[in-house]
């Protein structure tokens, strides 16, 4: 299959009852993992630059290290997303809404 490794997360909304009007919005999964690995990278040149603090769970504030952990985690996450097969992320239907969240 042609996309077999090019996964699109597609997001559908519906509002109303009209179910002849949505939007339909593709977004490629390679986007996201490019502007993640940037943004590691970029992080990590910056943690070389900067000292390690040490953080208590009371503190308000985050530091770069935490910022740059939370973004390989993200990455970490993205990358399981696409492993498998196409499948339905989200799938939510009410009376005045519907929302779907795929992976193909």
């Amino acid at each position: 299959m042609w996309n077999k490794h090019f996964r699109i997360l597609w997001l559908k909304i519906q509002v109303g009852k009209n179910t002849h009007w949505g939007l339909p919005f593709p977004i490629p999964m390679y986007i996201f993992q490019e502007l993640l690995d940037c943004t590691s990278d970029l992080l990590t040149v910056i943690c070389l630059f900067t000292p390690k603090s040490t953080q208590t769970v009371t503190s308000p504030s985050f530091g770069i290290y935490l910022v740059k952990e939370l973004i390989d985690i993200t990455m970490n996450l993205l990358d399981s997303l696409t492993q498998d097969e196409p499948y339905d992320l989200v799938d939510i239907k009410t009376a005045n809404a519907s929302v779907f969240i795929k992976i193909r």
